[in-house]
């Protein structure tokens, strides 16, 4: 969650990150919000590290995961469950950003995006449900 490829990958990361932050962390509060990101960010990246050990073992891929990508897409993933007006709107955004860079010829974790997303909606699922 805070290695970054390169500068401008860190730089898209953070106005992400700063778009969906300051709405929820006002909304939860900072050591709620501290907790969403960084528990989600783990739960994302053991995700990720299983599908990464599929795709060595049946494909034989190599391939090497950073950024924080997966623990904002939590982010996304909480405020779509909260929000029900912007869930059509912010599945669509993970989408895009997770497989037009593909098309582009770019390298992008798609499925730490996608894995981010529904953890972050479930645990806002699990959050209303206490």
């Amino acid at each position: 969650m805070f290695l970054h490829g390169n500068f401008t990958h860190l730089v898209l990361n953070m106005i992400v990150l700063f778009s969906f932050g300051r709405i929820l962390e006002s909304y939860m509060g900072s050591v709620k919000f501290a907790l969403l990101y960084f528990v989600g960010g783990l739960i994302t990246s053991l995700l990720s590290a299983f599908y990464l050990l599929f795709a060595f073992e049946f494909w034989g891929q190599k391939i090497f995961l950073v950024g924080a990508s997966g623990a904002i897409c939590v982010l996304m993933g909480f405020y779509a469950f909260l929000d029900k007006t912007s869930t059509k709107g912010l599945v669509v955004a993970i989408l895009l950003m997770s497989f037009l860079p593909l098309f582009m010829g770019i390298n992008v974790a798609w499925y730490g995006h996608i894995f981010g997303f529904i953890s972050g909606y479930i645990l806002a699922f699990l959050r209303r449900k206490r």
